[in-house]
């Protein structure tokens, strides 16, 4: 991504908070620019060498200077030519996070800016709480899993939370725009990787915890620790908005210097819901808040997104808007891509594409599922490869208590075998009610086939997605637009 705006800025400047270790050569040279990557690096950059998990920036400092960095910045000596600044961190990605916040003059302080962290959940709440800020007339940006907007631009996601260089040049761009807000999933990734340092978060969000990425984090105490330090980061003067329903949201709460906000059904919330009835033609709800009360009515089903919406309800009464105009937003939003998405080509069952990929959050999906429907629970899921593979079993074992019948297939499996990644989500099975079909499209063709009037048939695992990736190979395929062809060949052939 890497575009760096017509700027230049001398080095000292764009050094300011750095903590330096070392530093060789000329601090008054002008930088033209940043690159974290050495194929992005143009004359007059200052290239920063960063560790990744499989290659390491500082091999790549003389490809640097070739294509005309003028500076170089990593955590260990580089050979380079006398003329090249260098200088010396302890922790490169601090220093890449903060070198950029100077380099786009600390945009994050000329927005609000709304973090929205938590396992589950983010995504659905960063559309609410953008209906809810549009709604008011305001111009909002958006940085998330499915992908980044800001006035009429739309780009697609690489990742959850991007890398510093990239999130700060966004925010400078919605600053440019006259957005006054900004709202951004914060995954543990990018906490862990200080991709949100040198971000000032005027509102932090804690959705809820359960298992999820310990192929990255190792153990559950470090994914906790990452998703926990947004909020405890907040300073004094911020908002720390918190679901309290989440046991682990109700010790947070404890845990941060912010002023609190809580939400959720239990005695005590600050945004408080009651009456909940959700079925799969929408979701209603009575929200109490400390302003006032109202009734909302949604597009969205699914109790995990009444708990989305009192989030959103939550930042709509900290920059005092009417409850009225809050709900009516609500009521106006549509269903999230591929978050309990239902497709209707007039079939006499219903289908159902979810992202659901962590064991709570797939659990959340089959008992609402279990709820809403009197026939058969038809399942078609995967796991994604080199990820957690304790939690493959554990989504097995799922499936095999909450679904009539599973179709066990591919999701992503990047560099690992599809059929030891099945072998695994089968051990977690009780009863032998599932099949195999490695072939993600066969495998939904079959969930359709087995499907009676009043069955539900879920795909779950990829959501939004549009695409599949085989080792080194990134083939086409979204589960929405795959159920829509095949239900409209099945109505066309009888």
């Amino acid at each position: 991504m890497q575009e760096n705006n017509k700027r230049i800025i001398k080095l000292k400047e764009l050094l300011k908070s750095v903590e330096i270790k070392l530093i060789h050569g000329n601090q008054e040279i002008d930088i033209s620019g940043i690159a974290y990557d050495s194929r992005k690096v143009e004359k007059g950059y200052l290239f920063i060498c960063v560790r990744g998990e499989k290659l390491d920036g500082h091999e790549f400092n003389y490809e640097a200077v070739q294509k005309g960095a003028v500076a170089i910045l990593g955590e260990e000596e580089v050979e380079s030519r006398a003329e090249i600044a260098r200088i010396i961190v302890s922790n490169a990605r601090i220093a890449l996070a903060q070198i950029s916040a100077n380099f786009y003059q600390n945009p994050s302080l000329k927005l609000k800016v709304i973090g929205v962290g938590g396992t589950d959940g983010k995504t659905t709440t960063t559309y609410l709480i953008e209906s809810v800020l549009k709604g008011a007339g305001f111009g909002v940006g958006v940085i998330g899993t499915i992908n980044y907007r800001w006035g009429e631009r739309v780009l697609p996601a690489g990742l959850t939370s991007p890398e510093s260089l990239d999130l700060q040049r966004m925010l400078s761009e919605m600053v440019a725009i006259n957005c006054k807000y900004a709202v951004l999933e914060v995954s543990s990734h990018a906490v862990s990787q200080h991709r949100i340092w040198a971000t000032n978060f005027d509102t932090g969000i804690f959705t809820n915890f359960g298992r999820d990425h310990l192929d990255y984090h190792k153990t559950l105490s470090s994914y906790l620790e990452a998703e926990l330090r947004l909020i405890r980061s907040l300073e004094k003067d911020k908002l720390a908005l918190i679901n309290i329903d989440d046991r682990y949201g109700r010790r947070l709460k404890l845990q941060t210097s912010a002023r609190v906000m809580t939400y959720g059904t239990k005695r005590g919330a600050h945004i408080r819901a009651s009456k909940i009835n959700s079925t799969l033609s929408g979701l209603s709800f009575h929200v109490d808040t400390p302003t006032a009360s109202c009734d909302v009515q949604m597009k969205l089903i699914g109790k995990v997104n009444m708990y989305n919406a009192l989030a959103a309800i939550g930042v709509g009464i900290e920059e005092g808007l009417n409850i009225e105009l809050i709900c009516d937003a609500l009521r106006r939003a549509e269903p999230v891509p591929g978050r309990f998405q239902i497709i209707d080509e007039g079939q006499d069952f219903k289908v159902m594409v979810d992202f659901a990929h962590t064991p709570q959050a797939f659990l959340s999906l089959l008992q609402m599922a279990g709820r809403m429907t009197k026939g058969s629970i038809i399942i078609v899921f995967g796991a994604a490869g080199e990820r957690d593979r304790g939690k493959r079993s554990l989504m097995g074992r799922i499936a095999s208590r909450y679904g009539s019948y599973s179709i066990i297939t591919s999701d992503n499996p990047y560099g690992e075998d599809p059929m030891q990644i099945i072998e695994d989500i089968k051990s977690g099975f009780r009863r032998r009610r599932y099949s195999v079909v490695i072939d993600r499209l066969f495998a939904i063709k079959e969930g359709l086939s087995r499907a009676k009037g009043g069955d539900m048939v879920i795909i779950a695992g990829k959501g939004h997605e549009d695409y599949q990736v085989f080792g080194d190979r990134v083939v086409a395929f979204n589960d929405c637009d795959v159920v829509r062809r095949l239900l409209r060949d099945k109505n066309a052939n009888g």
